[in-house]
């Protein structure tokens, strides 16, 4: 039995920093847009989230959202939706600005990590 999910974006964005990352949303920011949408298996979750996601970015290129998930009061998440969920699965994070406030390059990132492997060798 296909469960209803509702889709919606969350205004936010990532930022990097040298040892972590936040994800900053505004709960009370406006939603771009609103769907509905039956799903049976995590992999259509996937699709329909992506679908959604991409119209939304088509109509507002310069947004930074998360694509948000509501299973209808009522409805059964498919299994594996939770473990899904938690690790960015269903690709609702991907169209969330990420904003880079690392103090070093990339670049030299990478050299001090190999330096270091290097040196422990």
């Amino acid at each position: 039995m296909p469960a209803i999910l509702n889709l919606s974006t969350t205004p936010g964005s990532i930022e990097r920093r040298d040892r972590y990352s936040t994800k900053t949303f505004e709960l009370l920011g406006a939603s771009l847009a609103r769907t509905s949408v039956a799903v049976a298996t995590v992999a259509d979750i996937r699709i329909a989230v992506q679908a959604f996601g991409h119209g939304v970015r088509a109509a507002h290129p310069d947004a930074s959202f998360l694509v948000s998930i509501l299973v209808r009061k009522g409805d059964r998440k498919p299994r594996g939706y939770d473990a899904a969920y938690l690790r960015n699965g269903f690709g609702q994070e991907d169209f969330m600005r990420v904003v880079d406030k690392r103090t070093k390059p990339a670049a030299a990132r990478s050299d001090a990590s190999t330096a270091a492997a290097s040196a422990a060798a």
